[in-house]
């Protein structure tokens, strides 16, 4: 039985760039332009016939991975309106005599397909985990193979925005963008307003339902613990196990996610430039000198658009977009180090191309349409244009290296996108089993406190925290044996972690 959730939500974009690197390497509340607050109150939903029993195939790319799709409601008040086809894509357990179930999983974003991913999930997850679970990964809708939406936005529009505008009560710098994304985005489709994690938690029973499941188990990163946590809000019962890793603070608004942020991501770049300094760092003795001086450059001199089809000049919010991805992938570290060099030499093109990695897919799709459709859905207090400036420049004295990015990462595109329809809100879990929560000691983008709070919404829950830099536990330290035996004894039936456990 689906229970009704009040409005409201926020949301970090990392996931699927952060694997693919990986793969590739080895508060205050806002209203919004109406001040409309949405209603508390459960809307009566009609009841919709099972979906048709899913059909797997071979996937086309020759793999061993197996495909379908389940069909789902455009809008679940009107059923009747119009379906999506949902992309999924199944890796059978190694174990293939006596599976222990199926396992969902959903890498992040909000935005990124849970398919193109799979196959470096695959690799990282516990060798016991892959033995006794049946991996389903699925594009939500929106996003990859499910309906993408496409509005026209490049990446690079919204990679360049300045973070922090130049004076006091002038308005976020990224709004020109982010206004146009959003108006391009109400053009293009009527289907936009249904795209929300609501919506997606309640596609993921159908899948449930289509695979012909009383239960699923569920492993979400970064935004996909939002994910996690609204399907167990709707459906506790149909929930078996749920790891939650990257875990996100969900029932705090847009404001207060980056104002958690901003001092995560400041730890980790400091962190990382004594990690340089101690190495023979390619920026020389004083990293931070040199990404300051950087910083002032590229926010009075940008360089030149890189070319080939890219016209937007490389900016200060170029080198806060990449220097995130560093900061959140460990493995990306040396072509960062490169990348700043060559900006700071006149060539912003690897900078660009750093920066690209959040902004686009594993497909090089764009993903900012979807991220902030998505993001800004979910949200129920969109801050106002000169709300969020103000914020960025409190982040700025505060954390003067790269703070201030947070809310323009966090909120960004929800100054100008309409209200949500159906925002999510004051999640509290009733009646779901056990369920196991990670956060990171070093995590630049979902600091350690989103675990804590997270946990803390369920009736039953354990915080296991890896000692480490990077985010999420699968991306940054999917080979820590520690952490590898409390996931697999937990996803195994032997029960949660003792409260307090870290693994370093």
């Amino acid at each position: 039985m689906e229970r009704s959730t009040r409005p409201r939500r926020c949301g970090t974009w990392l996931g699927i760039g952060l694997l693919l690197a990986l793969a590739s390497a080895c508060g205050s509340s806002d209203t919004g332009p109406s001040g409309a607050t949405p209603s508390s109150m459960p809307t009566p939903r009609p009841s919709l016939p099972p979906p048709a029993p899913i059909t797997w195939s071979p996937c086309p790319n020759g793999s061993t991975l197996r495909c379908a799709t389940v069909s789902v409601p455009v809008d679940y008040q009107h059923p009747a309106d119009g379906s999506i086809p949902l992309a999924l894509t199944q890796s059978p357990a190694l174990d293939g005599t006596d599976p222990r179930g199926t396992l969902v999983f959903n890498p992040g974003g909000p935005g990124e397909s849970g398919n193109q991913i799979l196959p470096v999930v695959l690799g990282l997850l516990p060798p016991e985990v892959r033995q006794q679970y049946d991996i389903v990964g699925f594009d939500p809708r929106g996003t990859g193979a499910s309906e993408p939406l496409q509005c026209g936005t490049a990446p690079s529009a919204v990679t360049s925005v300045l973070p922090v505008p130049a004076r006091p009560g002038k308005p976020l710098p990224g709004t020109p963008t982010f206004t146009a994304m959003a108006r391009a985005c109400a053009k293009q489709t009527s289907y936009e307003p249904f795209i929300s994690t609501i919506n997606t938690a309640r596609d993921m029973d159908r899948i449930r339902q289509a695979l012909g499941l009383s239960s699923i188990s569920f492993y979400g990163m970064s935004y996909g613990t939002v994910l996690g946590a609204t399907y167990a809000d709707l459906f506790p019962r149909h929930v078996a196990m749920m790891v939650l890793d990257g875990a996100v603070d969900v029932n705090a608004p847009l404001t207060r996610q980056a104002i958690q942020q901003a001092p995560a991501a400041e730890r980790s770049l400091t962190h990382l430039f004594a990690t340089c300094v101690a190495s023979s760092c390619p920026l020389g003795p004083d990293p931070a000198s040199f990404y300051r001086s950087l910083t002032t450059s590229l926010s009075t001199h940008p360089l030149p658009a890189p070319g080939n089809g890219d016209t937007y000049p490389v900016t200060v919010g170029d080198l806060d977009t990449a220097t995130l991805f560093a900061l959140s992938v460990p493995a990306a570290t040396s072509g960062y180090y490169a990348a700043l060099l060559a900006a700071r030499n006149g060539d912003g093109a690897p900078l660009r191309t750093q920066a690209l990695e959040l902004a686009t897919d594993v497909n090089s799709a764009p993903l900012v349409d979807p991220q902030w459709a998505i993001a800004c859905n979910d949200a129920a207090d969109h801050p106002s244009p000169t709300t969020a400036g103000d914020l960025a420049r409190t982040l700025a004295t505060r954390t003067p290296l790269i703070g201030a990015y947070a809310v323009t990462y966090n909120m960004g595109g929800c100054v100008s996108w309409p209200q949500a329809r159906e925002p999510v809100v004051d999640l509290h879990p009733k009646d779901t089993p056990p369920v196991l929560v990670i956060g990171n000691t070093g995590d630049p983008n979902t600091p350690l406190v989103g675990a804590r709070h997270l946990a803390a919404i369920f009736p039953i829950a354990s915080e296991l925290t890896w000692q480490g830099w990077g985010h999420t536990w699968l991306v940054s330290g999917s080979s820590d044996t520690c952490m590898q035996q409390r996931i697999t004894t937990y996803l195994s039936g032997g029960g949660l972690p003792p409260a307090g456990t870290v693994c370093s």
